[in-house]
């Protein structure tokens, strides 16, 4: 019995013609490496704007999931172009025109669609969300882990879908996916870059503050107090909001009548060396100008030390916790002409000597007072 209907084609190289059954793999395999290295160094790019806040730093698993995502797409788009370029143009051998065309739209519009996507996720995140202050708000590969493994798969076999409408595909759907994770692999392994280049940068920048938060609780440990990861975390972090509500809640205990625990005192310690703030917001008026003032105030400090015995531990990081607030307001004033003889560490804290004297009204005197009184 004869079959009525159209009698497809069997995809060759002989129907796309040798040259350009190569041509096209070389053009597809050059784009998607460029395309590769483009992700790469756009996400460093991206990546070092966080770090005029709180840095957008993975660990090395979470980081390799996003270069095996950027080498599979990669690959896919490279495929589509590899596709265009294969279809373009006559070919008396394909009778179905208006589907080849197809074909060749169907690669160039999801291509386009799927750049436009990753490329507006991977700017506005650093941009917007992540600049001041990153602590995990939105990770895509922890919250929307599916999406690295679909969109490159939807772009890859999309394609070949699109080819199948005029072309009989048999056995090359099954090889040319065996050659696209080779090529996935061979990008991944080449194509990735060293993060931790731009890691150390920040941590040298940072290295008092961690060195100093290290020793805390090494210091901690020793009386047998313990802090969770997370707090290190929090500690290490500066404008993110978690570290905002730690400074704040270690205000209102101080504020509070009650006697505070020695880990208390130990994180407000750290806290006021290390500058972390309630906030980038300051109040302006006078009356409230002292609000811009982020930690315990100097009376506070004197209440809890007459509620301490003479000698007990927790006296003794009290009266740190006033040196380490006296030295907010007697850092040095670095001069410019010897910019590099100063660590980043002691800049910071000059540059904060000049804000916290003008953003507020009386702590200064109060300091001066509580001072005096522990000296009489």
């Amino acid at each position: 019995m004869i079959n009525k209907g159209y009698l497809k084609p069997e995809i060759s190289i002989e129907l796309i013609g040798k040259r350009k059954f190569w041509t096209g793999i070389i053009l597809g395999f050059l784009f998607s490496l460029v395309l590769s290295y483009f992700f790469n160094y756009s996400r460093e790019s991206l990546r070092f704007i966080t770090f005029n806040g709180d840095p957008f730093i993975l660990s090395p698993k979470e980081f390799k999931k996003y270069d095996l995502f950027f080498a599979s797409l990669s690959a896919s788009i490279g495929f589509g172009i590899a596709i265009v370029y294969w279809f373009l143009g006559y070919n008396n051998r394909i009778v179905k025109r208006y589907l080849k065309r197809f074909a060749i739209t169907n690669a160039l519009f999801v291509s386009i669609v799927v750049l436009m996507v990753v490329s507006r996720f991977g700017s506005i995140l650093p941009i917007i969300l992540y600049r001041n202050g990153f602590d995990g708000q939105l990770l895509i590969h922890r919250d929307y882990g599916l999406l690295l493994i679909l969109t490159p798969l939807y772009v890859f076999f999309g394609n070949w879908n699109a080819v199948r409408a005029f072309l009989r595909t048999r056995h090359w759907i099954l090889i040319s996916f065996a050659i696209y994770c080779l090529v996935t692999l061979f990008l991944y392994k080449t194509t990735a870059l060293n993060k931790d280049n731009l890691n150390a940068h920040y941590y040298h920048q940072n290295r008092e503050r961690f060195e100093y938060i290290d020793q805390q609780l090494r210091m901690a440990a020793r009386m047998d107090i313990t802090f969770t990861n997370d707090i290190k975390t929090i500690l290490q972090k500066r404008y993110s909001p978690r570290t905002n509500e730690l400074v704040i809640s270690l205000k209102n205990a101080f504020e509070s009548d009650r006697q505070l625990t020695i880990d208390t005192l130990i994180l407000e310690k750290i806290v006021i060396h290390n500058m972390n703030e309630q906030g980038r917001w300051y109040f302006r008026h006078g009356e409230d100008r002292d609000k811009n003032w982020s930690y315990a105030l100097p009376e506070d400090v004197y209440d809890q030390i007459q509620m301490n015995e003479i000698g007990s531990p927790e006296m003794k990081i009290l009266f740190e916790i006033l040196g380490e607030q006296v030295k907010l307001f007697i850092a040095e004033d670095y001069n410019w002409e010897y910019y590099e003889t100063y660590s980043p560490y002691e800049i910071e804290l000059s540059l904060y000597n000049r804000n916290i004297i003008y953003s507020t009204n009386t702590i200064l005197s109060r300091l001066v007072q509580v001072v005096d009184k522990i000296k009489s």
